[in-house]
């Protein structure tokens, strides 16, 4: 583990032994890009249209795999466990990580954390959320500012209370990647309303229009493809 996450789950009690599952990815996995062996993979889920308790919302919660063929962090482990553990096959976990704390971006995350042997993590202005799904299923803090090393490459964690309190976005600068959840698009649940913009809501303004936003519902795209990204994210947390 690296001494970045180590620093940012210091609070946190041991972590277990890295367990080793030998499994072929399911049907139905594309790799989504491919950077110095650095993929990104998205696994659908049918069940997680269960999930969803917004009866408008028709695409299931995205889970992402991000790493490459020895360590990999999981991004909003919904879904079955069981699924979700075979595209991580024998890589190591260094984290499941929680863009927020509503059912449809949690369900599977404590069962997967304890399959895989890694850690969850959370902003902690989402723990009532988390609470209300998991109970006192710990978790370790996730703040803003926070760096997390993954298969070489560093990500940033960026505060981003849209559409709750606790929703944060994962930048990768240097592979220009943006992990949204459910900032830039459709979600589950309501959304928090908020009359002026977030800090957060500039960060996108200094984003390269070629930055790649994978988004917690639906398929990836460039953030140039959005006519005003800064006025979208604001209008998304209204």
């Amino acid at each position: 583990m690296s001494p970045q996450l180590e620093e940012g789950l210091r609070r946190s009690g041991p972590v277990h032994r890295q367990s080793t599952l030998q499994m072929n990815p399911p049907a139905g996995m594309s790799n989504l890009s491919v950077t110095r062996c650095f993929r990104v993979k998205r696994a659908v889920p049918e069940d997680t249209f269960r999930n969803c308790r917004n009866r408008a919302m028709s695409l299931p919660v995205n889970c992402w795999m991000v790493g490459d063929h020895r360590d990999v962090i999981i991004i909003d482990a919904s879904g079955e466990p069981e699924t979700i553990a075979a595209v991580v096959g024998d890589r190591r976990v260094t984290a499941v990580i929680c863009t927020q704390g509503s059912h449809a971006h949690t369900a599977a995350a404590v069962d997967v954390a304890w399959t895989l042997c890694a850690p969850v993590l959370l902003h902690p202005a989402d723990h009532a959320l988390w609470e209300g799904v998991h109970n006192q299923d710990r978790y370790w803090r996730l703040e803003d500012g926070q760096r997390i090393t993954v298969a070489g490459e560093q990500l940033h964690v960026v505060h981003t209370p849209a559409p709750t309190a606790g929703s944060v976005s994962l930048h990768f600068p240097n592979l220009k990647g943006l992990f949204t959840g459910d900032s830039l698009g459709p979600h589950c649940g309501p959304r928090a309303h908020r009359a002026t913009p977030y800090p957060g809501s500039t960060f996108l303004s200094a984003l390269p229009p070629d930055t790649c936003v994978y988004p917690g519902h639906g398929a990836s795209f460039l953030l140039g493809e959005i006519s005003s990204p800064t006025d979208r994210w604001v209008r998304h947390s209204a």
